[in-house]
């Protein structure tokens, strides 16, 4: 489920914004800005909803900081502000924003712009050529995978199971999912086979192996910044 990170701290739009898009996505609240730079540290968000007027830290200054940030800089941000003035609008575009929402604002347009930003982001995701998180660098063109500059050789099958859980993020990826998108619809392919090849494929990827996480009852998840992976890289520094 796609992780939607609000800073807004108007609790009456903090609940607002939860009751109309918590039966789709994960919503995660932050009452101010140094509440929701931390909570997307931890969080990783698919998206982010971000008021301008915080008590302690302008929307704007958060926004160019999440810019700034290789974690968060290809987050969609879209701003939420009672500011309907043009230079502000403008100033929010500018710094890197992908949409604006002024307040009061609909629930419903606004869960339809949240689809659309995060539908738009993951296509950008999938032009790209090369993807490279820490020591893994993945080559969809070339289909070609490298651990610390050394190739690794992956099968077809595997590559194009590696590149789906790459390309989803922090999504809990059920097994019929995975079938369904790797093996196709039509497939005889039991879970058993799906479980061989994660296993296989985590095998190769040695010390980056926990980037693929096994969630108990429901399946697989790619996570980008693992806390093992995380430790591994401060302990060899």
């Amino acid at each position: 489920m796609e992780k939607i990170l609000v800073i807004e701290d108007n609790k009456d739009y903090q609940f607002l914004i939860q009751s109309t898009l918590s039966s789709e996505f994960k919503v995660i609240c932050a009452d101010n800005g140094k509440q929701g730079i931390e909570l997307a540290k931890e969080h990783n968000p698919t998206l982010i909803l971000l008021d301008i007027t915080l008590g302690d830290v302008d929307g704007f200054e958060i926004c160019h900081l999440f810019r700034s940030q290789k974690e968060t800089s290809q987050t969609p941000i879209i701003f939420l502000s009672s500011r309907n003035d043009a230079h502000s609008k403008v100033m929010g575009f500018d710094l890197g924003a992908d949409d604006y929402v002024e307040k009061p604002f609909n629930g419903e347009e606004l869960k339809a712009r949240v689809r659309t930003r995060i539908r738009q982001n993951q296509a950008r995701r999938e032009n790209v050529s090369t993807y490279e998180v820490q020591g893994l660098r993945i080559d969809f063109l070339g289909h070609r995978v490298f651990i610390e500059e050394r190739e690794v050789p992956f099968s077809a099958l595997e590559f194009k199971l590696l590149s789906y859980f790459v390309r989803n993020p922090d999504r809990v990826l059920s097994r019929e999912r995975i079938l369904n998108n790797v093996w196709g619809v039509d497939t005889f392919v039991t879970d058993r086979v799906v479980d061989s090849h994660i296993r296989s494929i985590r095998k190769k990827l040695g010390a980056y192996k926990d980037h693929i996480e096994s969630i108990y009852g429901e399946g697989y998840r790619f996570n980008p910044s693992p806390l093992s992976s995380a430790k591994n890289k401060s302990e060899a520094a």
